[in-house]
């Protein structure tokens, strides 16, 4: 049985509860290994904030990477269905992000929401991005934007949808992926 993908408990656990929304979004509620969900939890939320405070910080691109490891490892030595891929920099390119979707995949990607930020793409074409945001937020929040639109009806797949040409924008506004040294995200397919 399939979820609906869920909203951030906290303030900083985005890259988390967008790892298990990815998951939710492909694979039935049954098929999901509680080692992977125990591994998501394990590695995110390890960014100390100004203060010191561990999680505050959110997730760290090293904690995205070292992840991506365990679960390549982890499909590997179980004979799980899955793949994933780390890109980085200029290898984070809409042909490559549309190649995964087409293929009933789903991209977990950092963008900017005030501040570095990650949600999942479910689908593209070329003029929208089909977004799931975990930061919920009111229906009216992008009212003077025209390059965002917040979906309430849609629980299963995205609830925001997302011009390309903000979504490749090299700015910080929200929904942007920022300057290309900067960018990264995580293709997931099943197979």
């Amino acid at each position: 049985m399939k979820t609906p993908l869920r909203f951030q408990v906290t303030e900083f656990d985005c890259g988390t509860i967008s790892l298990l929304n990815a998951f939710s979004y492909l694979f039935d509620r049954e098929d999901i290994p509680v080692e992977l969900v125990k591994a998501i939890h394990k590695y995110t939320l390890d960014c100390y904030d100004e203060s010191g405070h561990l999680g505050r910080g959110g997730t760290s691109r090293e904690a995205i990477n070292k992840l991506t490891h365990w679960i390549t490892r982890y499909v590997k030595e179980n004979h799980f269905n899955l793949f994933c891929e780390r890109l980085e920099k200029e290898k984070v390119t809409y042909e490559k992000i549309k190649k995964c979707l087409d293929k009933n995949g789903c991209i977990f990607i950092r963008c900017w929401l005030g501040n570095e930020h990650y949600v999942i793409i479910t689908k593209i074409n070329k003029h929208y991005a089909y977004i799931f945001d975990p930061y919920y937020l009111d229906k009216l929040e992008y009212d003077k934007d025209k390059d965002v639109k917040i979906i309430l009806n849609k629980p299963f797949t995205h609830n925001r949808k997302v011009a390309i040409r903000r979504l490749f924008s090299e700015s910080t506004k929200d929904f942007a992926l920022g300057k290309i040294e900067n960018r990264e995200c995580v293709l997931i397919n099943k197979i």
